[in-house]
């Protein structure tokens, strides 16, 4: 089973080219208001040291879970997008987290990819076709998931994206946590 999801996803992505494609969810698309949202599906992985890894240990933090490959030329692209956005955020209290289709077997190769791509994130290994359809961005890569500091899934980007509809998407995000002048009085 989990060679045919590989199969599926490698065909996909193949089929996309090695040309970047436009954007498959604009960033007013890919939003969920909160009245609309839903706990984010269990997500248990292992990262490159082995240890298991589950989203939830991230709840309180906003969380981008962006599912990929080393295979994946799309993938690929859009990596630099993720590492500087990621460099940007993580001291907001946002976490990213690198959903690999890659199998421990595969160890070393994404070693390799994040030493040369200089990703500075958690990537996790072992993301599969049946992880990316519970988040509701199956079946192709790349895909990614935002997830408020409640565990619920605020943003889903189905394709490529790029540092500037991540940010749109965190600072929508990260400012429904800030009181406003409103609710805090303050005039």
């Amino acid at each position: 089973m989990r060679f045919g999801s590989s199969l599926l996803l490698l065909v996909l992505a193949l089929s996309a080219g090695q040309a970047r494609p436009s954007f498959a969810t604009s960033p007013d698309d890919a939003f969920v208001p909160k009245e609309k949202r839903k706990a984010a599906p269990r997500l248990t992985l292992r990262d490159l040291d082995g240890q298991k890894r589950q989203l939830s240990q991230l709840k309180g933090k906003v969380v981008v879970v962006n599912f990929w490959a080393t295979w994946c030329g799309p993938c690929k692209a859009e990596m630099p997008e993720f590492t500087k956005v990621h460099a940007e955020y993580r001291d907001r209290g946002v976490e990213f987290v690198g959903a690999a289709n890659e199998t421990r077997a595969a160890r070393d190769k994404v070693q390799e990819f994040v030493r040369r791509l200089e990703i500075q994130f958690p990537i996790w290994l072992e993301a599969s076709l049946d992880h990316m359809e519970a988040f509701k961005v199956g079946p192709g890569l790349p895909a990614t998931v935002v997830v408020d500091a409640q565990g619920r899934v605020a943003a889903r980007i189905l394709g490529v994206t790029d540092a500037a509809q991540l940010r749109a998407l965190l600072d929508k995000v990260l400012l429904e946590a800030t009181p406003s002048a409103a609710s805090t009085g303050v005039r």
